[in-house]
């Protein structure tokens, strides 16, 4: 089962994939929360340490995995059973789109968003369900440079095939989750 949850910054889109990893947890198998973000400055610390901490306040026990890149290292650590929170795509694919040269190719851009959309569909098919948290990032039109526009394109892919492979598809606005395919997903 594939859950995607979309959303502007800071809309809310964590804790409402949180919630929605412990309903469908019901106390069986792990809760695993794949961390994608690079820690690069002060702002994204703060918002680590306190993701991590408002985690700890909750009823189920978090495995943390931080991996940046490269998630389809993990597929080997999960069980049937298992719930795995995969917070977030769009830092994870500018992570595998810039992490080395060859971003201002698009077929190259291509290959890394179709390799993380297979890791999905392992994820899925090992665990019993994927909840993966994205942000809605560009609505203000095309950018002029090459690798935003690349980024953007992959990010949009990503998101309608996800999409057609989820079960369950939620919009956040304003900490409101607003169900777009599927129900009892939350």
């Amino acid at each position: 089962m594939i859950v995607f949850i979309s959303g502007g910054v800071r809309s809310g889109k964590s804790g409402v994939a949180e919630r929605c990893v412990r309903s469908l947890a019901l106390r069986r198998g792990a809760v695993h929360y794949i961390a994608t973000a690079n820690v690069t400055d002060d702002e994204i610390r703060e918002r680590v340490i306190r993701h991590q901490q408002e985690r700890r306040l909750q009823p189920i026990q978090w495995v943390t995995w931080e991996q940046p890149r490269n998630v389809h290292e993990l597929t080997g650590q999960f069980r049937s059973e298992d719930v795995i929170l995969l917070d977030c795509l769009t830092n994870w694919l500018a992570n595998e789109l810039f992490h080395e040269q060859g971003w201002e190719n698009e077929t190259y851009c291509r290959q890394k968003a179709e390799q993380m959309l297979t890791t999905i569909t392992q994820l899925a098919t090992v665990t019993k369900a994927v909840v993966i948290v994205s942000n809605e990032v560009f609505f203000g039109g095309v950018p002029q440079d090459i690798g935003t526009y690349h980024f953007m394109k992959m990010l949009g892919w990503l998101h309608q095939r996800i999409v057609q492979l989820a079960s369950c598809a939620i919009v956040v606005q304003h900490g409101i989750p607003i169900v777009k395919k599927g129900d009892n997903c939350l």
